[in-house]
């Protein structure tokens, strides 16, 4: 099969579609959102062609959509100012349209993340350097009619919660539906007197990334291994997430210590909650540790992953306001700053579940996505995963090239997951 060429055609800027009132020209970032690396974390809804809709009216209706969505999502159209504000100018969104020579079916059938990154704007995906803007947008019309549709959200602006929120909103907004105003959260917080650098993710190295893909029936078998050693009702994200752990570690072959660091979306666990549609970074992270051979099992890593959600929950976030948890956990940063700068004693992995996000559900009018894919990573020792059809996961690892070529060989895997695999649905 030939590299797919994708042509940008068109590119444009979109603007609210009302200006942005005085008094919230200036939004001011939390101490998450400050955090937050200054990357945009990568997206592609794809929909087959759709015959009852016009290829220029379906373009039309996500573009004047979106303009409306931004009116309530002020900062989004803006720019950063400096490190603890968006100037909320109306500056607009990058909206780029382009033509790719394969039909929708040869890209799920091929499915390899080269391709994939062909199709979102070039220069943004892993790069902490661009300075556009803080949302952009790349929609790919394939020869068969199907669109993939790109989306990059500054990860300073929107964790998963609120990025899921904004594109749910922008496909009422073109199904002729009303959306939910956002809450942003940030002003309720508190600010920052100081910025406290916590090492986390790193770009370095040469890393590839393999997407790994766990159907239901081999998730069974794994949720009822880790029960008959014990475990009560183990769920799906607990049983890959071990078993992906488990053997990333045996690939990297460390007989360092090892933990694994998983966000929290605190939201729902506040006291009161906050509401669903609060906007910014409320998240933070439980670590789930490795320190020696003996707790490098499936039943041990299942059992710690619980321990350190209900530790995390009890000591942060039960029974406490939304800006009390946000206070013990800006305070918890320099615990945060102690266990990760030991990298040279510990290996840190960090893995991100988008499970349970509506991200498949994304309807602008013309049905639900019939895949929802990623990139690849330049982010080491990371790993996220996502729903897959029929109950199943597909997992994103990226690793050092070395540690990879162990990885993606491993029997024990690969007798649970499928590497790579086409996606079947070669007849669109």
């Amino acid at each position: 099969m030939t590299t797919m060429e994708v042509c940008v055609t068109t590119r444009e800027t979109i603007k609210p579609s009302s200006p942005t009132p005085p008094h919230l020209k200036t939004h001011k970032l939390s101490l998450l959102d400050q955090l937050s690396p200054n990357i945009y974390p990568p997206m592609l809804l794809f929909y087959p062609g759709d015959r009852a809709c016009d290829a220029t009216y379906m373009t039309l209706q996500i573009k004047t959509s979106l303009s409306k969505t931004l009116t309530h999502y002020d900062p989004f159209a803006g720019r950063l100012a400096g490190q603890a504000a968006v100037d909320c100018t109306d500056d607009g969104v990058e909206f780029l349209e382009a033509q790719a020579d394969y039909r929708l079916s040869e890209i799920l059938q091929r499915a390899d993340l080269e391709t994939l990154d062909r199709l979102y704007p070039s220069g943004v995906l892993w790069n902490e350097s661009y300075e556009g803007s803080l949302v952009v947008v790349q929609l790919n019309s394939f020869a068969c009619g199907g669109i993939a549709l790109a989306i990059c959200i500054n990860h300073k602006m929107a964790d998963a919660a609120t990025a899921c929120n904004f594109i749910r909103d922008w496909a009422t907004a073109a199904a002729g539906g009303k959306a939910t105003s956002p809450e942003f959260i940030s002003a309720a917080l508190g600010f920052p007197s100081d910025i406290l650098a916590v090492p986390g993710i790193k770009f370095e190295g040469r890393v590839l990334t393999r997407r790994l893909l766990f159907n239901a029936s081999k998730i069974a078998k794994l949720k009822a291994m880790v029960a008959g050693l014990g475990v009560d009702n183990p769920t799906r994200v607990e049983v890959v997430t071990a078993l992906i752990y488990l053997r990333v570690m045996a690939a990297v072959g460390s007989t360092r210590p090892a933990v694994l660091t998983q966000p929290v979306n605190l939201r729902p666990r506040t006291a009161p909650p906050l509401p669903v549609n609060s906007a910014g970074n409320f998240v933070w992270f439980f670590p789930v540790p490795a320190t020696n051979e003996n707790e490098k099992n499936l039943v041990s890593l299942v059992s710690a992953m619980r321990k350190g959600m209900v530790d995390f929950v009890n000591k942060y976030v039960k029974d406490k306001s939304p800006k009390e948890c946000y206070t013990i956990v800006c305070q918890s940063l320099k615990e945060a700053k102690e266990v990760l700068s030991k990298n040279d004693e510990i290996d840190v992995y960090i893995c991100t579940s988008l499970c349970r996000y509506p991200f498949g559900q994304m309807d602008f009018g013309w049905g639900k996505p019939i895949w929802v894919g990623f990139s690849s990573s330049v982010a080491k020792n990371t790993f996220h995963l996502s729903d897959a059809r029929g109950g199943g996961l597909e997992a994103w690892v990226t690793l050092e090239e070395k540690d990879m070529a162990v990885f993606e060989r491993d029997e024990e895997l690969l007798s649970l997951a499928s590497l790579n695999p086409p996606l079947a649905y070669a007849k669109l």
